[in-house]
């Protein structure tokens, strides 16, 4: 039991870690909004690849990211075998929804998209042009954007039940005030995110 207590409690620490990190970039990239041909964005952009604290930074992202899902995968084999058979309901139950039946799953859906997201940004070729440049040519690809804008619905669910589960498993509160508060944050994050590649191949 302990084991399993402990597990959630990592699961919602490092939820949380990442929770806060997806709010620090969204506020960053929105400066792709600005009407600038993308000088402000680049100029973020440039400054953070150049910050003495970025690789630290990055690392203990990479850790608490690889923890969650760990801790993920663990709690939901836990609960597996908790309960062999299947539910012969599926209908949710009181304030239990899809979303938090599907959460090993839509976590999966978030990190091919996390692998992508990189290997199509972070770790493209720059020489040839701006960051800013480089997220306009992508998002101008209807598949591309059409996919990422999925994949953020995808996020939002996932993040709306995940920070009423690490409010619960921290003690943090419950009702219905953490109810709107996870609605308001995923809605944000997911909306803002998705609304990027959106904008990006409206304007192209």
């Amino acid at each position: 039991m302990a084991s399993s207590i402990g597990k959630k409690v990592g699961m919602a620490v490092t939820g949380m870690m990442v929770y806060g990190f997806l709010l620090g970039h969204l506020a960053g990239n929105f400066l792709l909004f600005r009407d600038d041909g993308g000088e402000q964005f680049n100029a973020y952009s440039k400054f953070l690849t150049e910050h003495p604290l970025l690789v630290p930074v990055e690392l203990v992202l990479l850790v608490a990211f690889l923890l969650h899902i760990h801790f993920g995968i663990s709690v939901a084999r836990a609960n597996r075998r908790a309960r062999p058979q299947a539910y012969k309901k599926t209908r949710a139950l009181g304030r239990r929804s899809w979303a938090s039946r599907s959460m090993v799953f839509s976590g999966l859906i978030i990190l091919v998209f996390v692998v992508t997201h990189l290997r199509t940004f972070k770790y493209a070729d720059h020489s040839t042009g701006t960051l800013y440049q480089l997220v306009m040519d992508t998002f101008s690809q209807p598949i591309y954007a059409s996919g990422y804008a999925l994949a953020m619905l995808v996020l939002g669910f996932h993040l709306w039940h995940a920070l009423q589960s690490a409010f619960q498993t921290l003690g943090l509160g419950t009702g219905r005030r953490i109810w709107a508060a996870s609605t308001v944050l995923a809605v944000i994050i997911a909306g803002g995110f998705g609304a990027i590649p959106l904008w990006a191949f409206l304007r192209g």
